[in-house]
């Protein structure tokens, strides 16, 4: 077995995979902090023994810390003052820099922070044994860090450097990326060997294995043959999720039994599209949830119809954490001990109203070419605080009384629209609704074109166009401090130096939904989660990070937006969410790969640096739902490593006095979708939006406060001012319908 130690990295997944892949052993993954200071003696006498080698990976902060680093410093004094055969030790970025540190070398920091950047790695003669068939030639890699090992004592030989500029004639800027221990079995690198654009990783770990092996038979050392089930239960505490959020195996158990399914199918002019319809039913007075893929790489649109006082609606507060369900009438509360109840609750009631597409099939026949995306299920939101390692403790609520953070309704009538075929299916699975489907189509097949169509004419340029009143001060807005943004930016640039390393606007991922305390207009380019079966029957999981916009405007072609965007700035934004989300992907499937890394997609309005990640959930019990809750909030909107940037972007965020309270995002940084009741869904991060709390803090009598949420990734590549006008302009972009 391998044993690998991660201190909070969010990257530990893709390097365990890494080495599951090419050593063909079990990995075991722990923190740095899973035992308690009295069990460190314990764990080196005891336990450490049933493993062939140890893997000390990277993570935020600094070997001279020990909050930082928990038994990894404990065990480097230990293996000093041995006398026996030690455990071979490979140390990976911060795990590097511990093992130099420990024996006497200086870390420092660099004058120029790597986030995410390429670079040629040059081994050197000594490091033959490491890097096999790769002596003085040299290879790409991926660096993460602050930190480096400024300068070496006998203690330590280097096996390979990298050059700050790549240019390897310029020796005043060679940076140590290798290194082993001049006599114990102990190696480490630098840079980042699990990253999708670093070469040679699976050469690196072989190697190091085979040079594992030999130690630990030519010292005799002493490994003690133990089954992973029997390890103690410390060593499982680097999963995070406990159980299945949909109990009792396959979601396909489910006990709602036979359904009776009504589907029209229908036909409207070419130029009658979801928006149209939905201002159809809103002269109509009915209510409606609008998802809207308006663009590719979205396809379809679907318009949930809830039923008033029927429809179930489930409501979360992460400020007082209770779960709200209303149905048929009927309102129960709960108090929940942690999110975890609620993601289990709302799995158990998904599985009571699972439908098989088998079922749907045997009932409806041929009724399109390919399937609906969505037959019935949730539509809704989830806020950016629902997700993990938010810091609650210092969180103001956004509303009077409690946030909506979680709201999810149930749908049982609906339509959705093909945007490839320009067909339309109306649609219900509430059991004899046949003369309801039969009466709404009649009223939409029969409605004259004008009452189906916007006439764009008719739209006023401005929200104040809707009102009668000529109030100059009807609409106000209040946009952040300048000021103080700059002192934001400040403290991000000393963390990351010191830690871290609709109609007019078409988008793919669109949406309008008016609940009770809360509504949503969001004009979304970025897909965060979809899931749906595969011909193998395996679900397929994607996710499409966009890191990197430039305007679509008439001088700017996809050759010059190319030539903007493949920066090492965008590209390291990019590359560092693909290697989270990989992460995040490897907890739950060993089948992963990037379909698509870092292409410039063209839009209507902008173009942009888009990845695609794809997965396959194999592993027996896991469902898509496990992957949204512990994927939330979206790497995107954190960047990494998660935990350590959320709680300094709360803090971050709190700074601005016109922000929302206590650092809170609230639904934006959110997602926003579906999860229909096949068990298939999709969820679009919440930006280019403006959201309303019917509750908020900020209020009146007379008006009422919509919000609008904006930033970008600020990297050590990044500066204030550029930054500041991105953020400038994603507000003015939504404000637009306001002025």
């Amino acid at each position: 077995m391998i044993l690998l130690i991660d201190s909070y990295d969010s990257f530990t997944n893709n390097l365990a995979h890494l080495l599951k892949e090419n050593v063909n052993r079990e990995v075991i993954t722990i923190h740095n902090d899973s035992f308690a200071e009295h069990e460190y003696e314990q764990f080196y006498n005891e336990y450490l023994p049933y493993f062939d080698f140890l893997v000390i990976g990277p993570g935020p902060g600094s070997p001279s810390n020990e909050k930082d680093v928990g038994i990894i410093k404990f065990l480097f004094q230990k293996f000093k003052q041995s006398t026996s055969p030690v455990i071979p030790v490979l140390g990976i970025c911060l795990g590097f820099q511990c093992m130099c540190y420990s024996f006497g070398n200086q870390i420092n920091k660099l004058e120029n922070v790597k986030h995410g950047q390429v670079y040629d790695i040059y081994p050197i003669e000594t490091g033959s044994d490491l890097f096999t068939g790769n002596v003085l030639k040299q290879f790409g890699s991926v660096r993460y860090h602050s930190l480096f090992v400024d300068g070496i004592n006998d203690e330590i030989e280097p096996l390979a450097y990298c050059f700050e500029n790549n240019d390897s004639s310029d020796e005043k800027s060679k940076v140590l990326m290798a290194g082993k221990h001049k006599s114990l079995p102990f190696y480490g690198v630098q840079y980042h060997p699990e990253s999708i654009c670093s070469h040679e990783g699976a050469n690196l770990v072989k190697t190091f294995s085979n040079i594992a092996n030999e130690y630990n038979q030519s010292s005799k050392r002493e490994i003690v043959a133990h089954h992973v089930d029997k390890l103690p239960s410390a060593f499982k505490s680097h999963t995070v999720h406990e159980g299945y959020l949909i109990p009792d195996g396959s979601i396909k158990a489910g006990t709602r039994g036979s359904h009776d399914i009504y589907l029209k199918k229908f036909v409207l002019d070419d130029d009658i599209f979801p928006t149209d319809l939905c201002n159809f039913f809103h002269n109509e007075e009915k209510s409606f949830l609008l998802l809207n893929s308006a663009s590719l790489p979205g396809e379809w649109s679907i318009i949930g119809l809830p039923i008033t006082g029927k429809s179930e609606i489930i409501t979360h507060s992460v400020d007082n954490s209770t779960v709200t369900v209303e149905s048929d009438g009927f309102k129960s509360t709960q108090v929940l001990d942690n999110s975890t109840e609620l993601w289990k609750s709302i799995g158990i009631k998904m599985k009571d109203k699972y439908i098989s597409r088998e079922e749907i099939k045997s009932q409806l026949g041929a009724y399109h070419s390919r399937d609906l995306p969505f037959v019935g299920g949730y539509m809704g939101l989830i806020s950016y605080e629902e997700g993990q390692h938010i810091v609650l403790d210092k969180m103001e609520s956004i509303c009077k009384e409690s946030t909506p953070d979680l709201k999810l309704i149930f749908i049982e009538r609906f339509i959705v629209y093909d945007h490839v075929t320009c067909e339309w299916f109306l649609v219900s699975i509430l059991g004899e609704d046949g003369q309801w489907c039969d009466n709404l189509y009649n009223n939409i097949i029969g409605a004259s074109k004008e009452k189906l169509k916007i006439s764009i004419n008719d739209i006023p340029s401005s929200i104040k166009g809707y009102v009668d009143s000529q109030d100059e001060d009807l609409v106000n807005f209040d946009f952040p401090s300048r000021e103080t943004y700059e002192k934001q930016f400040t403290r991000c640039q000393e963390y990351l130096h010191s830690v871290l390393t609709l109609k007019k606007n078409p988008s793919p991922f669109s949406c309008f939904m008016e609940f009770d305390d809360c509504v949503i207009i969001s004009s979304s380019p970025e897909r965060f989660l979809s899931w749906k079966d595969n011909q193998a029957g395996n679900k397929e999981i994607e996710l499409r990070p966009i890191k990197g916009t430039v305007r679509n405007t008439p001088d700017v072609d996809i050759e010059l937006a190319t030539k903007i965007l493949k920066t090492p700035k965008e590209m390291g934004e990019n590359l560092m969410i693909v290697d989270l989300i990989r992460h995040d992907l490897y907890q739950f499937t060993d089948v992963v790969e990037v379909s698509q890394l870092m292409a410039v997609e063209e839009y209507k309005t902008v173009y942009q640096l888009v990845s695609v990640i794809r997965g396959q959930l194999e592993k027996e019990g896991y469902h898509g739902i496990d992957v949204l809750h512990n994927s939330l909030p979206p790497g995107s909107m954190t960047g990494a490593p998660k935990k350590r940037s959320i709680e300094l972007l709360h803090d971050i965020e709190a700074m601005q006095e016109n922000g929302h309270p206590g650092g809170r995002r609230g639904i934006y940084s959110g997602v926003v979708g579906y999860w229909s009741v096949t068990d298939e869904a999709d969820w679009s991060v919440i930006i280019r939006s403006v959201f309303h709390y019917t509750d908020d803090k900020e209020n009146t009598t007379k008006t009422k406060l919509w919000r609008i949420g904006a930033g970008g990734a600020i990297t050590v590549l990044s500066n204030s001012e550029d930054e500041w006008d991105e953020m400038e302009l994603k507000l003015v972009s939504a404000l637009q319908a306001f002025k």
